[in-house]
């Protein structure tokens, strides 16, 4: 069977979905695909680049320029989510490949009017960090309560959404004018 690049990312992507980071590798894509391993290395170099074009994929349809910070950072975390382990996964690629991913380019055009460009980057970053630490509290937190580690905890989640606000907004009140 010939598999194509498409075919790879769709599989890795729905795996990373139904299973999480620990569920991905090369191996169990290759099996789901029908194909040996060595055969998914004609198509992506690495696991690496594979996580990098999931990550894309995990941001897709994310504004390459948002309204305001606020919103894209809502944004942002509402892709994150979607996804299991999304977080980590995009915050690896962001240390990997920071120029393929969206939202730090789409944050420093935001601030770049009312910012110079190097703090322009740099409040874009802390954007980026809040928003991948805060998800990544949360899905951490999901994947404990699957495994039965912890119990759930309705305020945590009812919260949820007025404490990311919380932050962002100090995040942005503190930020230079």
């Amino acid at each position: 069977m010939k598999v194509t690049r498409e075919q790879i990312v769709d599989r890795a992507y729905d795996l990373l979905r139904e299973s999480g980071l620990g569920g991905l590798s090369m191996r169990r894509v290759a099996l789901d695909l029908g194909v040996q391993p060595g055969a998914l290395y004609y198509h992506v170099a690495s696991k690496q680049e594979l996580l990098a074009v999931v990550a894309a994929r995990i941001l897709e349809g994310l504004p390459a320029t948002a309204g305001d910070p606020r919103s894209a950072a809502g944004d942002f975390r509402t892709a994150l989510l979607r996804v299991r382990d999304g977080a980590e996964v995009v915050s690896f690629v962001q240390a990997y490949r920071p120029d393929l991913l969206v939202p730090t380019q789409a944050l420093r055009h935001l601030f770049t009017g009312s910012l110079d460009p190097r703090r322009a980057e740099w409040a874009a970053r802390t954007v980026v960090h809040y928003v991948l630490g805060f998800v990544a509290e949360e899905q951490n937190h999901a994947e404990l309560v699957r495994a039965g580690i912890v119990e759930e905890d309705p305020s945590r989640t009812d919260d949820a959404d007025e404490a990311f606000g919380f932050g962002i907004d100090a995040i942005l009140s503190g930020l230079p004018s």
